[in-house]
Formats: C-alpha cells, structure tokens, sequence
C-alpha cells in the first residue's frame, strides 16, 4: 500500500514536472520504477525492458494531459510536432525492437546511456545559461533538421524511457535558438506520439518473465495505473507554472532533475 502511495505522489511530481519543463516525466519514473519492480517479484534480467516500457506509459499520459493544456492555450506547433514525431516513432520503434528488447540491454548498459546522456545535456544547458540571452533571434528550422533531431529523440526516448524530451529540448533551445516555452511545447507533442506507438509495442511484447494479473507485454498495470492519476492531475499545473517562470529558471529547475536522476544511477552502477 506504501508503494502504492509513494507511486501516486511520484505521479503527480512527474506529472508536474512534463507540464513545466516539457520532458514527460520519465525523469522522475525511471527512479522509483526499478525499485518496485523488483518488490513486486520481477526479475532483475528484464527490470530495464519493464522500467522504459512503464515509465513510457506514464510519460505519455503526462504528455497528453500537457498537450491538451497547450492546445486550449493555442501554445501547440502542430507542424513542427508531427515532423518531429514522425522520425522519432520510426526510430524509437527500431532500437525498441533490435537493442532494447533483448539480453544484451541489462542494467549496467542502461545506466551508462541514462549517466551519459544527462551529464552532456546538464553540461550544454549550465554553459548556455552563461551567456546573457541566447534566443532573442529564432533561426528557422529545416524538414530535414527536424527530422534529425526526431530520429535522436525516438533513438534516445527508447533506450531510456525518458520520452526524448532531454533531446529535443537542449537541441532546439540551444542549436536552433528557439525559445524555452517553445521547446517544451514541440517536446511534450513529440513525446505523447513515440511513447503512445511505443506503449503498444510493448504491450505487443512477449517478456520472460509474466506475473498473471498484473502485466500485458511490459507493462504493469496496477503501476500505470496509478502513476497515470497523479499524472493527470500534476500535469496542468507545471503548466501554469511554467508560463510564469523565466526561461532560465526553467532550465536550473530542468537541471537539477537531471542531476538527482545521474547520482542514482551512479550509485547502481558502482554498488
């Protein structure tokens, strides 16, 4: 019942955090999934496969409770969205099937991709912070940059059950210099589409390890189930909240997340 409580609170942070800085929540689900996981009698041969596929479907109700938020308030880039999505579900589809899906992708290797990955976003987001205003002018983004910048997303939302947000975001914030809000509302559109045809793909899925009752494919019910209720009920508000805050404040507050996400999964790495 704890778990049960704590899963819900997780929930609603998460929920609240896709709503503020545009990244799905997978930041806050990739903490606590493993954990329970293993409590409720998964093995720890298939805890990454179950972790990204719940953890994507907890983003994607974070996402879709954001979208909706950012579509009443005409803040939505439907253009820049479905490009974006397009490549991203194509990609995050192949490396779902052919890396994530199999043996070789235990939790050591999981860990190394999450640890690496935000240490290079925290890394690029503190040094843009630096300089004094880096989006006063918006370069115009290409088909084909945004389809690039889909297909790392997808490639990266897959191997980390982050829902592509820590890609999309940096990249477009500091490589395009599009503005932070922006960012965020193209990352949460994206997100919602590669971890909904994810989330089927995992359902598809045929795991070792089933417990009757509680799973379909990867994914756990009784733990969607209640993480999606605090996702919905977070997720606007991080919206509301995100309209009020500074770009940079968003970033700090997108930095620190990652960097509690890093120390535990350096702590599994090396103990």
């Amino acid at each position: 019942m704890i778990e049960f409580i704590l899963l819900f609170i997780m929930g609603l942070l998460g929920g609240f955090m896709a709503g503020l800085i545009g990244v799905g929540g997978g930041i806050m689900y990739i903490l606590i999934f493993p954990y329970l996981l293993i409590n409720m009698g998964y093995p720890d041969a298939e805890i990454v496969q179950y972790t990204i596929a719940n953890s994507l479907v907890g983003t994607m109700f974070a996402a879709l409770s954001g979208n909706v938020a950012l579509i009443l308030k005409r803040e939505f880039f439907w253009k820049e969205v479905l490009i974006v999505g397009f490549f991203g579900t194509v990609l995050s589809l192949l490396v779902l099937h052919f890396v994530v899906q199999t043996e070789w992708y235990q939790r050591d290797k999981f860990n190394i991709v999450v640890i690496l990955l935000m240490s290079f976003v925290v890394f690029r987001t503190l040094k843009n912070n630096k300089k004094e205003n880096a989006v006063k002018d918006e370069i115009t983004v290409k088909k084909g940059q945004l389809g690039i910048v889909g297909a790392l997303a997808g490639s990266i939302s897959a191997l980390s059950g982050l829902g592509g947000g820590v890609v999309i975001i940096p990249i477009l914030n500091l490589r395009f210099k599009q503005s932070m809000r922006k960012a965020k509302s193209i990352s949460l559109g994206v997100i919602f589409i590669t971890s909904l045809v994810m989330s089927v793909s995992n359902l598809l899925a045929k795991p070792i390890s089933i417990i009757e009752g509680q799973n379909i494919g990867y994914v756990v019910w009784p733990l969607v189930l209640v993480l999606s209720l605090g996702v919905v009920i977070g997720s606007p508000y991080g919206v509301r909240i995100a309209r009020k805050l500074s770009n940079r404040t968003i970033s700090y507050i997108f930095v620190s997340f990652l960097g509690v996400v890093i120390i535990d999964k350096l702590i599994q790495l090396l103990f």
